[in-house]
């Protein structure tokens, strides 16, 4: 039991039984007997309390793991919900902020029409009476034969430049159609 050999043991024995005496020693016996249950007994519930501790500590660092984790998504689905709804904000705030630059894009459309129009009238006005000059100075060159040859270019001039304006202004015109066009519609 605890290294002790026969011999060890019977010697021990001797020595109880002339210490204690024949009546003492049966009773001496039992209470060392019972001392080494109850202490038998201790370790087993000290073992088995450390244990229960050891299992329980476990436990608890599985929950840990369990809640860390689960805290975890829920940042992750706060952090998402929060950029979803910062998406919407800005989609709602761009499409708010951008009606009246559409507004404004569509009046100044509207502007530009008016005055490339009253423009495209003038200039068919203006080419009118420059065709009408043109013919009345050939009937006057075949009527007066002093008339010059810069007269008739500078008319011939003036007729080229206004054509260049016309088709100068209906570029533009379309350039800047174009350019409406392309603008970004509103996303709702």
């Amino acid at each position: 039991m605890f290294g002790i050999g026969i011999f060890e043991l019977l010697v021990i024995l001797i020595v109880a039984i002339i210490a204690l005496g024949p009546n003492k020693l049966p009773q001496t016996i039992i209470d060392i007997v019972k001392f080494f249950r109850a202490v038998r007994k201790t370790m087993a519930e000290a073992k088995e309390s450390f244990d229960k501790e050891i299992e329980l500590s476990e436990i608890k660092q599985e929950a840990l793991k369990y809640k860390n984790t689960i805290s975890n998504e829920v940042d992750k689905l706060t952090q998402d919900m929060k950029l979803d709804e910062l998406r919407e904000l800005n989609i709602n705030d761009l499409s708010d902020s951008l009606k009246p630059l559409q507004e404004s894009l569509t009046d100044t459309k509207k502007e530009l029409d008016k005055e490339a129009n009253a423009l495209h009238s003038t200039l068919k006005s203006l080419n009118t009476e420059l065709s009408y000059e043109s013919l009345d100075s050939k009937n006057a060159e075949s009527n007066m034969p002093h008339a010059t040859a810069q007269n008739l270019e500078s008319a011939e001039s003036a007729q080229t430049s206004i054509a260049t304006q016309d088709s100068t202004l209906t570029y533009k015109n379309a350039t800047s159609s174009k350019s409406q066009d392309s603008t970004p519609q509103h996303i709702g």
